[in-house]
């Protein structure tokens, strides 16, 4: 069996900039409830709140580092300038990476190092998947 190689590639832009990383994850979560009836163990239905996306993405180079430091300060400054993250996955068929999803207003929460000449992390989220 042939060996085959699985990319897993994000490309970040804020503003003018964009930066590339492998290594990326995406999370779709939801708020789920369950309803039971009194003196009743088992539901009778489920009740659905709040939906998030959120991603990370890790072993990061650490030239990036003042890049992500810098877009926190710019989102803080102004939340409405947020960013996109297209992502791209490997092709058995063609041999080329093609787009996978593309999520847009994304923001940074935390970043991540063990020390300054170390790959990192970064954690986020996005208002919606494109």
């Amino acid at each position: 069996m042939a060996n085959v190689m699985r990319y897993n590639l994000a490309q970040f832009v804020f503003d003018d900039t964009e930066i590339r990383t492998d290594s990326f994850k995406t999370t779709r979560k939801i708020e789920a409830e369950t309803l039971t009836a009194t003196n009743s163990h088992m539901p009778y239905a489920t009740m659905f709140a709040k939906e998030e996306l959120e991603w990370e993405a890790s072993d990061i180079d650490p030239v990036y580092r003042s890049f992500f430091e810098d877009v926190i300060e710019r989102q803080k400054a102004d939340p409405t300038n947020l960013g996109i993250v297209a992502t791209y996955d490997y092709s058995e068929v063609t041999g080329d990476l093609v787009e996978d999803d593309i999520y847009d207003d994304v923001w940074i929460e935390e970043i991540s190092k063990e020390n300054a000449n170390k790959p990192f992390s970064v954690k986020g989220g996005a208002m919606r998947k494109l």
